[in-house]
């Protein structure tokens, strides 16, 4: 009897047991962490920055002399053009700004860029005059102390991205404003000055400028950049200044062949706004 008691109770418990088991929710397949992705490296957005570095300023300015009268340019009465290059260098610095906008490893943008240069270099022409019964034989001279004293530039930007490091070329219009010192001088066969005048002059100009360079993030928002810029200038062939009145007047000096250019090199640093782009999330099951 007692037997029969405990063989029905361990029955009831085994049932009981499996029918609590069927109450419970099943359990499914394991589901797999998504790898983690590092947000990619891009240089699209926004941009501002600093530069410094050295400028060369080259002029190829051969003034002529030439016949004057109530304003109007005669015929040129010296027989030759005087040596009239001049090449200097000064350190440059300055602010730029612009975008880059990113399509695979191809980098497009827009650059804008104000330097303050410092140019000075003495230039010289000796032209001789026609000879006349009043002057007799008279030299007149042009000394000036040309200088651009500010550089700026619109250009463009293609480049080609290595990820955190791109090799860009870049072009697009070029301004600067220019001032000189102008002395008119006439002295005579002895080498005695007979009169001299002091003019200064400024002029703004607008150019093309052309170069490259490379740079590289080294976080995701600060990068350096080597750049190289050519910037060519037509100063035009105006009048520049009569000899004076009385009886050295008569004459002025013109520009004949006025090219200006500014090579600069620089070193820049620029902080991009914004970030890299999220890497897409790729879950594994």
């Amino acid at each position: 009897m007692k037997k029969t008691v405990l063989m029905s109770a361990i029955a009831l418990g085994a049932m009981a047991a499996t029918a609590s088991a069927a109450d419970m929710p099943a359990r499914g397949p394991a589901v797999a962490q998504a790898p983690y992705m590092a947000p990619l490296f891009t240089w699209t957005g926004f941009y501002v920055g600093l530069n410094a570095g050295a400028a060369w300023h080259g002029s190829d300015n051969c003034p002529g002399l030439y016949g004057y009268s109530s304003g109007v340019i005669g015929s040129r009465v010296n027989a030759f053009a005087p040596a009239c290059n001049s090449d200097n260098a000064a350190f440059t610095g300055g602010v730029q700004a612009g975008f880059n906008w990113q399509m695979g490893s191809v980098v497009v943008g827009l650059e804008g860029d104000v330097n303050w240069i410092g140019n000075d270099s003495r230039r010289g022409f000796n032209n001789y005059a026609l000879t006349s019964a009043i002057t007799g034989v008279a030299t007149y001279g042009l000394d000036g102390s040309p200088q651009s004293n500010m550089l700026g530039s619109i250009r463009g930007r293609l480049g080609w991205s290595f990820d955190r490091a791109m090799l860009y070329v870049t072009g697009g219009a070029a301004f600067r404003n220019s001032g000189s010192d102008e002395v008119i001088y006439a002295y005579n066969s002895s080498g005695a000055t007979l009169a001299s005048y002091t003019v200064n002059s400024g002029r703004n100009n607008v150019g093309w400028s052309l170069g490259g360079g490379l740079e590289w993030a080294f976080t995701n928002n600060v990068s350096l950049k080597l750049e190289y810029l050519h910037s060519q200038f037509n100063a035009g062939d105006g009048v520049y200044l009569t000899t004076g009145s009385g009886v050295y007047s008569g004459y002025a000096f013109r520009g004949d062949d006025n090219r200006d250019s500014i090579d600069v090199m620089r070193l820049g640093i620029n902080y991009r706004f914004g970030g890299p782009v999220a890497a897409p999330v790729l879950a594994r099951y």
